[in-house]
């Protein structure tokens, strides 16, 4: 234990989220990482305007980390220059955080044109962080929800998070393998029953559907679309995914929408096992 300890949360780090802005579509968020850490070792950058793939005042503190890291292997003989650093922060991806489709992918799901985020949070912890993200990234936004969860998951405080993020026009209930077995996986209809219960507390009227299956003509026939109420259905994936942005494309009009596909890791798995399949 005698090697020197350094915090990324120490008040010589400055570094702070400024906005966002696209690459090739993609949103990005800018971040300015500013570190002048003393203790122990001296470790000071300055690195302004980086452009984050990984969204999230949360993953900005994980970026501030592996800068940190990266200036500790220099004092231990590596070298890394502030241009590699960057290079690697703005390079950084992992699949199912916050991971945006590409239209090509969109195109695959039967979906094109929509904006797709796929997130594997599972807690209400990661949920939060989750609603936080994106009420940063798409502020002006509606939103449609695609939950598919484990059955040992804090159902209620997870819907209790990402309910209250804004304009929340729909959730959709579906079932994926956990782990590659049904034994772990919650029904769908006991997850519409946590969202019943969560927007009742928060006093928000909902409209209760059966089905979201196949094509989303039902929704439209049943005279939904225009309902004021949030919409809980229950259905396949690609059948939750598809009616999610039938439900954006007529009530957004031209206020932009998205379809956050969440809830774990699986879910995210399954939407890219589609992709490559």
């Amino acid at each position: 234990m005698s090697s020197p300890v350094v915090s990324a949360s120490d008040p010589g780090n400055r570094s702070a989220l400024r906005g966002f802005c696209e690459v090739s579509g993609i949103p990005r968020q800018l971040c300015d990482i500013v570190l002048q850490i003393e203790k122990e070792y001296d470790l000071s950058i300055e690195l302004l305007g980086v452009k984050l793939r990984m969204l999230g005042a949360h993953q900005l503190q994980n970026a501030v980390t592996a800068t940190c890291a990266a200036l500790c292997l220099n004092k231990q003989g590596w070298s890394l220059s502030s241009g590699a650093i960057r290079t690697g922060l703005e390079s950084a991806f992992l699949l199912g955080r916050t991971q945006i489709l590409s239209s090509e992918e969109a195109n695959l799901l039967g979906v094109s044109g929509a904006t797709i985020l796929l997130d594997g949070a599972h807690t209400k912890e990661s949920a939060r962080a989750l609603a936080n993200t994106i009420q940063r990234t798409f502020p002006k936004a509606k939103m449609v929800l695609v939950i598919a969860m484990a059955n040992d998951k804090d159902h209620l405080g997870f819907a209790r998070e990402l309910i209250s993020v804004g304009d929340l026009d729909a959730v959709f209930s579906t079932e994926v393998d956990i782990a590659g077995a049904k034994s772990r996986m919650a029904s769908a209809s006991l997850l519409k029953c946590a969202w019943v219960n969560a927007s009742r507390e928060m006093n928000m009227k909902v409209l209760d559907l059966k089905v979201a299956e196949s094509e989303d003509q039902s929704l439209q026939a049943a005279g939904i679309v225009k309902s004021q109420s949030i919409l809980l259905a229950e259905g396949s994936l690609l059948a939750c995914i598809r009616a999610g942005v039938k439900v954006l494309n007529e009530r957004t009009g031209e206020q932009p929408g998205i379809v956050v596909v969440t809830g774990s890791l699986h879910i995210v798995s399954a939407v890219l096992g589609y992709l490559h399949s």
